[in-house]
């Protein structure tokens, strides 16, 4: 996260890989270990909305499901300081990926219970987002600082490559074979990027104990409350900038496009997908030419943009087509960037990196849990324009709010996102 530096870790312990272990995999293979939890999200975000679409279930409500079951991210910090102490981070990424493939075959199950399939995709999103901190904290151990960019850009195309696959497929398997036998295949598909794991090196067991691992958390929150560079940055990523929420939304509104169900399927998906790997390693390529800063505000102003421009032609499936890959894009982007900052904040050698991942990535969740029971109020009471008005027009008034806010502090922001400083913590 920009202008993090090394201010939100209290010194701790170095736990540093011990000697003789095999080298680690290059930062873009690491990063495709997302795509297991991407896929799972792709069945939670665009499958079951169809599915609950198709019994006719009305919008709002599957848009307030969707964006209550995205709580979790946003206070998932409170719970990561379990990730850095007891087991290694490896086995906890695994358990919760099971648990995520668990819970999402039960959320299939309980398409005629709304209130059941509330709590349990809540439940399944605890796994979704406590996973990421896990391999994050154990990955950023392994690379050094100028990689991290890397590894944070292939983290979020991987991701979105697992949800764009899974959104295609899915709804094709459970439509084609039987319900039962299409949940277990998409479970394991959703499972196989764990074979990952076993080529990279393991860690060395947790030294902080349960309190002490708590502990920082508490201290670090409080320093964070007298930051006001902090404070801005946090703001930065809660405010709808560039949260383009609309990518969790569209699919519910495929009819307003005329567009069928199985159109709506492989556009979510395989469109999505290549769309959203696209915004995300276009990302680092940018990030060389522009302060992290400037381009993560450029983003969100140009796809408000493109939200507004899809207004004006007429509503058909090549329109429809044109939202969901276009979002992607822009989404991609937006997220490569934050994982990015927040990896070059973390470090090597970092005892609670799962918790500092957690905490500040925390902040980027909270749009995502609000902006699409907005988007929902604005479709409930504008139709799918005004859906698309409300989105694109919060995240202008959003953009230009925050672009004043950080005129002055620039250089700081400049100097703290720098890859080739030195890293958060040295000595």
């Amino acid at each position: 996260m920009p202008g993090t530096g090394g201010g939100i870790v209290e010194s701790t312990p170095s736990v540093g890989l011990a000697s003789g272990a095999r080298r680690a995999p290059p930062a873009w293979a690491l990063g495709l270990a997302t795509a297991c939890n991407g896929a799972f999200s792709g069945v939670l975000v665009i499958t079951i909305p169809q599915l609950l679409a198709a019994r006719g279930v009305p919008e709002l409500q599957i848009a307030s499901i969707s964006g209550l079951s995205f709580l979790p991210g946003a206070f998932n910090f409170l719970a990561a300081p379990i990730l850095d102490v007891g087991l290694s981070r490896r086995v906890y990424a695994i358990a919760l990926a099971l648990g995520l493939a668990v819970l999402t075959a039960l959320s299939l199950n309980l398409l005629s219970d709304l209130p059941a399939l509330a709590v349990v995709m809540f439940l399944a999103n605890v796994c979704y987002f406590l996973y990421t901190p896990a391999i994050a904290g154990w990955f950023a151990q392994l690379l050094a600082r100028n990689e991290e960019p890397v590894l944070g850009a292939w983290m979020s195309a991987a991701s979105v490559a697992g949800f764009g696959c899974s959104s295609a497929a899915a709804i094709l398997l459970l439509r084609g074979l039987p319900f039962e036998l299409g949940v277990a295949v998409i479970c394991l598909i959703g499972l196989a990027p764990l074979s990952l794991f076993f080529f990279v090196p393991h860690e060395p067991m947790p030294t902080l104990s349960f309190r002490d691992s708590f502990g920082p958390v508490t201290r670090n929150l409080a320093r964070i409350m007298r930051d006001r560079h902090i404070w801005r940055m946090m703001a930065l990523f809660a405010v709808p900038c560039a949260t383009f929420s609309l990518t969790n939304t569209l699919s519910g509104v495929g009819r307003d496009f005329h567009a069928s169900e199985a159109f709506v399927g492989l556009i979510g998906g395989v469109g999505a997908t290549l769309g959203g790997v696209f915004g995300a390693l276009i990302a680092p390529v940018f990030v060389r030419r522009f302060p992290p800063l400037a381009l993560y505000i450029g983003i969100g102003v140009l796809g408000a943009l493109f939200t507004l421009s899809l207004l004006v032609p007429a509503r058909t499936s090549f329109l429809f087509a044109l939202a969901m890959v276009g979002e992607n894009v822009f989404q991609s982007a937006a997220f490569a960037l934050i994982y990015a900052l927040v990896l070059i904040s973390i470090g090597r050698n970092n005892p609670i990196a799962s918790t500092q991942f957690a905490l500040i990535n925390a902040a980027s969740i909270v749009p995502i849990v609000y902006m699409p029971l907005l988007d929902g109020l604005g479709y409930d009471r504008g139709g799918l324009a005004g859906n698309l008005m409300v989105d694109a027009g919060l995240s202008l008034i959003a953009c230009t709010v925050m672009a004043l806010l950080f005129t002055k502090p620039w250089k700081d922001t400049v100097r703290a996102e720098d890859t080739a400083a030195p890293e958060p913590g040295a000595t």
